[in-house]
């Protein structure tokens, strides 16, 4: 029998969902962890609270962090450099000057003029061997999106050896084994009407201009930072979905790609193999990766 769990973590709606493997006792004990672990990660990671081991890093700007924050660092280098910088954990302070310095359940419906723009692409050095992490002058690190995907990749492997599973924080969604023996059914919204993904493995995420929004000065103001100018991103796109082989890579290039623009992310997405769902501004849907709706 499928068992799930539903709950709030990382400033979003989390869905676990386990079909374990025949007369599972450890199945119920297994979601628990999986809960707390979420808990544990967003403790370590979150750029809100002060005490979390990343904002000690950004206030200190060097020290020696977590095997867990190392990885999670790690990794979100290792998708800065694959999307040759369109996907940049060191937004941080870009985001908080156009005013997302708080939980956005906590900003105000309107607020000051944005600061001026912050740069983005600071120098970050690890030293695997130490587990030292050192900030480049100016730089700290927001893992926001990215720590949602890796998380939902971890509970994943942990939840797999029960059975098959699935883990949503936020719309990053790692699935492993098969639901009935099929692919898992993920609704996407492409255009007014809902549309259905079937996942075998791996990994999706999406990333929109139309979500974390607020408002500054009476201006429309939204998450998604270009690197290359320090401000919210200006495309044709207004939402991303792609498909990866974690969802950390996921989250990645759907924020990359939805930077681009329709035709060029388009291209991207196709030279490098990458499914995607490419929803514009005007309404209009393009996938690659002949991808076939399941409904």
């Amino acid at each position: 029998m499928m068992v799930r769990r539903d709950f709030r973590a990382m400033g979003t709606e989390v869905q676990v969902v386990l079909d374990p493997a025949g007369d599972d006792p450890g199945a119920i004990a297994a979601l628990d962890r999986a809960r707390d672990e979420i808990a544990r990660i967003e403790r370590l990671a979150s750029r809100f609270t002060d005490d979390s081991e990343l904002s000690r890093l950004n206030a200190c700007g060097g020290m020696e962090v977590s095997t867990d924050l190392m990885r999670l660092i790690t990794v979100a280098l290792a998708m800065r450099d694959a999307t040759s910088g369109g996907f940049d954990p060191t937004v941080h302070d870009a985001v908080a000057a156009a005013g997302y310095d708080r939980p956005l359940d906590r900003l105000p419906l309107d607020g000051p003029a944005p600061g001026p723009a912050m740069p983005v692409g600071g120098d970050v050095t690890v030293d695997l061997r130490t587990g030292r992490v050192t900030l480049g002058p100016g730089a700290r690190i927001d893992l926001g999106g990215i720590a949602k995907g890796w998380t939902a990749d971890r509970v994943a492997d942990m939840l797999g050896t029960h059975g098959p599973c699935l883990v949503s924080i936020g719309g990053d969604i790692a699935v492993r084994g098969l639901h009935d023996g099929r692919p898992w059914p993920i609704a996407v919204a492409p255009g007014a009407t809902p549309r259905v993904i079937g996942l075998r493995r791996g990994g999706l995420a999406t990333s929109g201009t139309d979500r974390r929004r607020w408002r500054r000065a009476g201006r429309e103001m939204h998450h998604v930072i270009d690197p290359a100018t320090g401000r919210p991103a200006q495309t044709d796109l207004v939402r991303v979905t792609a498909i990866a082989d974690d969802a950390a890579g996921a989250e990645a290039w759907a924020t990359a790609l939805l930077l681009l623009g329709r035709e060029r992310a388009r291209r991207e997405a196709v030279a490098r193999g990458i499914t995607v769902v490419l929803v514009g501004t005007d309404g209009r849907t393009t996938t690659t990766g002949g991808l076939a709706w399941a409904s």
